[in-house]
């Protein structure tokens, strides 16, 4: 991993313009798993995206393909203003994107009123809604093409004996059950490895939930409130589109109910669906297929375990790893789950 250091930075700056230099360097305090960094300059303050292997490039790439979509669409999210995968200029590829004002919506939600966050809440229905109104044909994960957007093979599937990632996929029902399959063999043989087989019993057992007709969309797939920046008491900036995916929308919807409504006033999610059903239509059977979709995320919640440790977390050694635990075999039924 390259150190990143003052003059590899101003080497960057240079890039971008010849007079910005730079005044200060920092570190995100919540929410980056990427190498990112807060730089404050003479031409205004910057975020810069590191990238160590190449075999990771590809953020960068889907970060340039989507920024342009993205404000097109009157999306709030920081435009790339510099990237370079050739590591000419510094030995990582990188992205350079302006800082959008305002704090994150973790930090400020218990300063705002109910009727501000409902406001909020109306917006961000708003926001995800426009997103998921962008079709594809095919599912898989975002690439830039000669006439914008397209589709192209899942880097979170690994690379086969090819050199490639795996896809586009023609159905939703083989590209979930491909990611299934990719995170349960990831837990095979470490601390999690005892909820494979149940696990994928359970999978297979109630797939048939997802073998319906679906319109391939573009999903963020990471909304919580630290990625969404709030200024004057409103939405000022829609943040981290790394995990964005074509899917079902109901995929997003799921991850951002459970990132924003359980236990919270029943009208922050009525303002919330309400907007967003202006953009999008719920397909019939959504509600039947949310326990489906929560567990297959909480199969990604186990992968960040495994891949991060605890090292995000301020609980004791061992506590993440029994909540997952915990929340994965109410949902498959699993011994002591009660079910």
């Amino acid at each position: 991993m390259a150190a990143v250091d003052a003059t590899l930075v101003r080497a960057i700056l240079s890039e971008f313009d010849p007079a910005c230099d730079l005044v200060s360097v920092d570190r995100p305090g919540e929410g980056a798993v990427n190498r990112v960094f807060f730089l404050g300059t003479t031409r205004g303050a910057f975020v810069l995206k590191v990238i160590d292997a190449p075999a990771d490039d590809w953020k960068i790439r889907k970060d340039v393909a989507l920024s342009d979509h993205l404000r097109g669409l009157g999306i709030p999210a920081p435009g790339v203003c510099l990237a370079d995968a050739s590591r000419r200029v510094v030995p990582f590829a990188y992205s350079l994107s302006p800082r959008l004002p305002g704090q994150t919506w973790s930090s400020v939600l218990a300063s705002l009123t109910a009727g501000e966050n409902r406001r909020i809440y109306g917006r961000l229905g708003d926001y995800l809604g426009r997103i998921h109104a962008t079709t594809f044909d095919r599912f898989g994960d975002v690439v830039a093409t000669e006439g914008g957007l397209g589709v192209g093979p899942v880097h979170e599937l690994g690379v086969g004996l090819d050199g490639r990632a795996p896809g586009p996929f023609a159905t939703w029902r083989d590209l979930h059950g491909a990611f299934v399959d990719s995170r349960l063999r990831l837990m095979e043989g470490a601390r999690f490895g005892d909820l494979v087989e149940p696990a994928r019993a359970w999978f297979d057992r109630n797939e048939a939930v997802v073998d319906i007709l679906v319109t391939p969309r573009l999903l963020h797939m990471d909304l919580h409130r630290g990625n969404v920046l709030i200024l004057g008491g409103e939405i000022s900036g829609i943040l981290d589109f790394d995990e964005s995916i074509v899917g079902h929308n109901e995929y997003d919807l799921m991850r951002t109910e459970l990132a924003h409504f359980r236990g919270q006033d029943p009208a922050f999610a009525g303002a919330f669906m309400a907007a967003y059903q202006r953009h999008v239509a719920l397909d019939e059977g959504h509600e039947s297929r949310k326990r489906f979709y929560d567990a297959s995320r909480t199969l990604v919640w186990i992968q960040s375990l495994l891949l991060s440790g605890d090292r995000c977390t301020d609980r004791r050694p061992g506590e993440p790893d029994l909540a997952a635990r915990a929340h994965l075999l109410t949902l498959i039924g699993g011994p002591g789950s009660g079910r």
